[in-house]
């Protein structure tokens, strides 16, 4: 189970290089330039990963590394190569976040390499609130004699920022009509489907009494119907000729264990109106559990709101963060938009510490460093898609109990919402997978243990079984934009569920 976690990470930080923003003189091609050092630290041109220069440290103590300014919360990742001259003298690759007064506040140490051939190491992690500036690079084990190599860097300080900022394609106000009441859904998505070489189709979630548009994902383009699709009842079919994506069974691994996809913009989106209800879960005002975030909302005072957690609370493959039409924000920022709305003032601070790829581990090793420096007033705890793979539900409630406790170590008046997240792919898995019951069930009875949780203080919404319900009127594939990860329609029953939960 553990490669399969690896090779989840490994998912991840493919996706999110491809923001990425280069340095300079990585490769030591140009000397030290740019590059501070400690000890005995030196050019060396024969024990090179590649080019004509490489670092050399030894033979007692010394580093090489690199300084620069780094934004709060930032995502960051490097990599370097690593060899040992000798075998026992051992490398580290480093990660070290400062604040302004230039304490240390955190860092990151890679295990010891002292394989006598070039090694990659590096590391992946975001820059707790209060990061000023970061160091990043190789120190050699002073206890050992002899000497190290490194070269060939890859630094990137941002990796989610982009390099222009598009303003948002849609209507938010129309986004944020909570589905299970209003009889207009605006942009529904639908993956048009074929089965055996039949006609592409897909399913609305409900029973249409007139449709108001069909379009690309991007929203460029409209359909019209007879010419390019046809619709039987609430089951929308592709006519033959037409211009409308769509996918076929074929182009997805049907026999490979944990198949991965990308079906990002490959929906076309659906408005209409409807008269038929809503029979999943509704989520309910939970306010009166949360006292003080709701005296703040009522009396319109300041209220600083953390959200901790892994991809999902990044808003990764929202089209947003994959810099694709229509933009929409992640359901972190549309549910502080709303909670702005409903209470008519501003002043509602949001902090996304959320780090795709981490596991609720990681989140209890590190709470007190990446949501305590913000003082927060409510904290969202959002883990579970990277857990499912080894916790069982009574591990992930222990680790989330942990987060609870750091955080109110610091400010014991903070308040939680604890989000059970959507189920994922149910194709994702094979049936003939020994490990599928251990895997769906933890992911269940997380949302089930969240639930117990729920006290003052702590509230909890659920989902998986909001999810759940939605997979059995439309396929899932409708609704995701990979096995793990909501498109833009389920990110925004997140935040419609989050927003109901704090506003009646």
């Amino acid at each position: 189970m553990s490669s399969k976690n690896t090779l989840l990470l490994l998912m991840f930080v493919l996706f999110v290089s491809n923001h990425a923003f280069a340095q300079s003189n990585l490769d030591f091609e140009h000397g030290l330039k740019g590059w501070l050092t400690t000890g005995n630290a030196s050019i060396d041109k024969t024990n090179c990963h590649s080019g004509s220069q490489c670092i050399r440290i030894g033979k007692g103590v010394g580093s090489v590394f690199r300084r620069m300014p780094v934004s709060s919360l930032a995502i960051v990742q490097f990599n370097a190569y690593l060899k040992s001259g000798y075998k026992g003298v051992k490398g580290y690759s480093f990660i070290r976040f400062y604040d302004i007064k230039h304490n240390k506040i955190l860092e990151y140490k890679s295990k010891g390499i002292d394989s006598l051939t070039y090694q990659e190491t590096g590391n992946y992690t975001e820059a707790p609130p209060d990061a000023s500036y970061m160091e990043i690079g190789i120190e050699k084990d002073a206890a050992a004699r002899g000497y190290i190599y490194a070269d060939d860097f890859k630094i990137e300080s941002d990796v989610t920022r982009h390099k222009i900022k598009h303003s948002v394609e849609v209507d938010l106000d129309q986004y944020m009509r909570p589905f299970w009441q209003s009889d207009t859904i605006y942009n529904e998505t639908v993956l048009l489907y074929s089965v055996n070489g039949k006609p592409a189709e897909g399913k609305l979630l409900y029973q249409p009494d007139r449709i108001l548009s069909v379009k690309s994902f991007d929203l460029h383009t409209t359909y019209t119907s007879g010419k390019d699709y046809s619709l039987n009842g609430n089951v929308m079919k592709r006519s033959s000729g037409s211009a409308m994506l769509y996918r076929a069974d074929t182009s997805f691994d049907t026999k490979k264990d944990l198949t991965w996809f990308n079906t990002q913009s490959q929906w076309v989106v659906v408005t209409y109106t409807h008269h038929d209800k809503w029979t999943g879960p509704i989520p309910a005002y939970k306010g009166n559990l949360l006292p003080i975030t709701q005296e703040n909302l009522h009396a319109k005072k300041p209220l600083k709101i953390v959200a901790f957690g892994m991809s999902i609370t990044r808003g990764m493959n929202i089209s947003s963060y994959d810099d694709v039409p229509p933009y929409m924000p992640c359901y972190v920022d549309l549910f502080a938009r709303q909670l702005r709305k409903a209470y008519r003032y501003d002043d509602i601070k949001v902090y996304n510490a959320g780090l795709p790829g981490a596991a609720v581990d990681w989140g209890a090793q590190y709470a007190d460093k990446y949501v305590n420096p913000t003082k927060p007033d409510l904290v969202i705890i959002d883990f579970g898609m990277n857990d499912f793979w080894r916790l069982t539900p009574e591990q992930f409630k222990g680790y989330i109990e942990a987060i609870i406790r750091k955080v109110r170590a610091a400010n014991p008046k903070v308040e939680f919402l604890l989000l059970s997240n959507m189920k994922f792919d149910p194709a994702y898995v094979l049936d003939s997978d020994k490990y599928k019951a251990f895997y769906t069930g933890n992911l269940e009875g997380y949302s089930h243990v969240l639930a117990q949780m729920e006290t003052n203080g702590v509230i909890n919404l659920d989902m998986y079984a909001i999810s759940d319900v939605i997979y059995t009127h439309k396929k899932a594939k409708d609704c995701i934009s990979n096995p793990l990860h909501p498109n833009d329609y389920l990110e925004r029953w997140f935040a419609q569920g989050l927003v109901r939960l704090l506003v009646k």
